[in-house]
């Protein structure tokens, strides 16, 4: 009879990233969200830190979430909400950030630094 092995299955940490538009004079965000998914997964126990996260106040590029067009565009980030869930297969993390539209003059400040 063969040994098989019972091994527990490697558990990982499990990272999605959603960006939602909200302009200027709007009360709340689109529903849309970004068209690209962002993904990532690094081992069990690995700081979040380790994971590109855009802080409140960073300026992300993205496929354009206010239009057709597949140009990038640059936005702000306003707020990022996280939850967690574990299971056996590990840690599943999901982060919502919304973003608006950047100061013309604050990326041309950008530009020269």
């Amino acid at each position: 009879m063969d040994d098989v092995s019972l091994e527990e299955p490697e558990r990982k940490t499990s990272v999605g990233i959603q960006f939602q538009y909200k302009a200027a004079n709007s009360v709340r965000p689109l529903d849309e969200r970004q068209a690209e998914d962002l993904h990532f997964v690094v081992s069990y126990g690995t700081p979040i830190a380790t994971v590109p996260i855009p802080a409140v106040g960073d300026t992300v590029s993205l496929v354009s979430l206010t239009d057709e067009d597949e140009r990038r565009r640059a936005y702000k980030v306003l707020t990022r909400h996280f939850s967690y869930t574990e299971s056996p297969a590990g840690l599943y993390v999901f982060v919502n950030i919304v973003v608006t539209d950047t100061e013309q003059a604050e990326m041309l400040a950008r530009l020269k630094e």
